[in-house]
């Protein structure tokens, strides 16, 4: 059993097909089929099973499967480690963002990264907060940021920053002149939210039950930009924070009331797997978006 071997086990797996892994790892099916075969007299056991429409993982696969992805993982962080010893950084960071933060972050932190580290391979995936925590523990992602109470005990995390959140509307004149709005107040409106599975969703469900209230959710909107046009077509209201709406209410299209009886809030975290150790380039990516949330929000929460 070998690295070779266990890197052309994920592609079949990956990919469903002896003959699509082959294309895409530039071997003849016969050589990619030799392979599989020796390590699965290595392992003692089938690690896929024929379909009709190509292989499926056996149980043993199953199992085999998150330790190979986490033994070919560490060798490629070994790799850059040591190729950035010998020089100027290089390597690869994957980071992931939830749609509220990667629409004020992603712009800054990009553009400082690459313009101080231009050798490293930068990916930036958007995706919802529980998709973007499944990506982290099964290590798809390097690092991301998700908010404090949605995050995965298999996480590390570092507190970034608390943001308040606010009632999200548009600007009919029944508001005007409405400085502040009560969380139980607010519950009475038909809302535009993402699913159960968000972090934010799960941070008001929980600050409805304090109260004994429930959310009327008439649209549920997994696109941060659907969930914005939706209320800016007064479809409904929404909670958000005001960075995230911050283009829409300058717009005059919307409008940002604060919430009290309770205060909102959530802190922002920056979160990676503990079973995966950090490459250097990742270590300056953290670094990188820890001092440029530190400039851009007021409010850092501190460490634990």
């Amino acid at each position: 059993m070998d690295i070779k071997q266990l890197r052309i086990f994920l592609n079949v797996a990956e990919t469903g097909s002896f003959s699509d892994a082959a294309k895409r790892l530039n071997v003849t099916q016969p050589a990619l089929s030799r392979q599989i075969r020796l390590l699965e007299e290595d392992s003692g056991s089938p690690l896929f099973i024929r379909t009709g429409r190509g292989v499926r993982l056996s149980e043993a696969g199953e199992k085999m499967l998150p330790r190979a992805r986490l033994l070919i993982e560490e060798m490629e962080r070994l790799r850059m480690d040591m190729t950035a010893f010998a020089g100027e950084l290089h390597g690869r960071v994957r980071l992931g963002l939830p749609p509220s933060v990667g629409s004020v972050l992603a712009g800054p932190v990009v553009e400082r990264f690459h313009r101080d580290y231009p050798n490293v391979k930068l990916r930036v995936t958007q995706l919802l907060s529980g998709a973007l925590q499944e990506s982290l523990l099964n290590g798809r992602l390097d690092i991301g940021i998700l908010f404090e109470g949605n995050v995965s005990p298999a996480l590390r995390s570092q507190p970034l920053w608390s943001e308040r959140l606010f009632f999200i509307t548009t600007p009919h004149e029944r508001w005007q002149g409405v400085e502040m709005i009560d969380y139980a107040d607010c519950l009475s409106h038909p809302f535009i939210l993402p699913g159960p599975k968000h972090g934010l969703r799960d941070v008001l469900e929980q600050a409805a039950r304090k109260i004994d209230k429930r959310l009327n959710v008439v649209v549920e909107a997994e696109s941060l930009a659907v969930q914005m046009e939706l209320v800016c077509r007064g479809l409904g209201c929404t909670i958000l924070s005001f960075e995230a709406c911050k283009n829409h209410i300058d717009a005059g299209r919307l409008i940002a009331i604060p919430i009290i009886n309770p205060d909102i809030e959530r802190v922002c975290s920056l979160v990676w797997s503990r079973d995966y150790s950090l490459t250097r380039a990742t270590h300056e990516m953290a670094d990188v978006i820890t001092e440029i949330a530190g400039v851009m929000f007021s409010s850092t929460p501190k460490e634990t």
